[in-house]
């Protein structure tokens, strides 16, 4: 039983309407009719509130779930929202941390969570700024100090993504429950994680090797990087095409379908692009 079906007959079972349910949870109605569709799954704190009010676990609520993976609750955190009311362009800027995740919710707010095992006092320790103008919203991540050990969980509104542009070093970036026109990352990067999502992905990784694993290949990925290898991990059948630009780059393993929409676009120089079913 998926996430969304269990939601439906654990509130019937406890005899709450969609508004009485929406109420205990102080989210919209619109939120539990989104969740109970299949549409979406909440955030990691609506899944806490949901477990602790039906008497259950979070992993119980999402363990058949095959495009979601809820990491534990981290010991210290310090979270920063901010309301918006329509599409906006993301201009978003973060000091090195160890993992990012972006994650769409049914919410008209921005939600930032940084999160640590290790690290005390993080409200201290980094500074989260947002500028909002009409169509864009800058955000702005600091740490006034070195710091390990971070996660930061980056909720968005769904009906408000278009355009995400991202600066930072990182060892992983995950993409969960974006449908987006258009993410182009700048910085190191090792890992990108995309589950189910869809949209036009742009890495400008420079100089380092780059592994992408997809649940499932719906949009386009530009590698732009020099003298490195990017790896791109498939389900076992997905139809692309691949494209090779810039100097001297080699193409490894890869099976073409030439009328695919999904794109898999090698730029820079000197570099490899292997593709690997899984």
């Amino acid at each position: 039983m998926l996430f969304y079906e269990k939601l439906k007959m654990l509130r019937k079972e406890n005899n709450f309407t969609q508004e009485g349910l929406a109420e205990k949870l102080n989210v919209s109605r619109q939120a539990i009719t989104k969740w109970e569709s299949g549409d979406g799954i909440p955030d990691i704190e609506n899944l806490k509130l949901i477990s602790e009010l039906f008497n259950t676990t979070i992993d119980e609520l999402v363990k058949e779930e095959k495009n979601i993976t809820v990491e534990p609750m981290n010991k210290y955190s310090y979270v920063e929202e901010l309301e918006i009311e329509h599409t906006k362009k993301f201009d978003i800027n973060i000091c090195k941390i160890n993992e990012l995740n972006i994650i769409s919710n049914a919410e008209e707010k921005v939600k930032i969570e940084i999160l640590s095992n290790e690290e005390e006092n993080l409200s201290e320790k980094f500074k989260v700024k947002f500028d909002e103008l009409y169509y864009k919203l800058d955000v702005d991540i600091k740490s006034k100090e070195q710091v390990s050990d971070i996660r930061i969980n980056m909720y968005i509104p769904e009906k408000y993504i278009e355009d995400i542009e991202l600066k930072s070093k990182m060892k992983t970036l995950n993409i969960v429950n974006i449908d987006i026109k258009q993410l182009e990352y700048d910085g190191d990067l090792k890992y990108l994680n995309v589950k189910n999502s869809k949209g036009a992905i742009t890495l400008n990784t420079t100089k380092c090797d780059i592994e992408a694993d997809y649940d499932k290949l719906d949009g386009t990925l530009e590698v732009n990087t020099i003298n490195s290898t990017a790896r791109v991990k498939l389900p076992k059948g997905t139809e692309y095409k691949t494209l090779l630009k810039g100097l001297k780059n080699e193409l490894i393993d890869a099976v073409n379908t030439e009328e695919s929409n999904n794109v898999i676009e090698l730029n820079g120089a000197g570099s490899k692009l292997i593709v690997i079913e899984k």
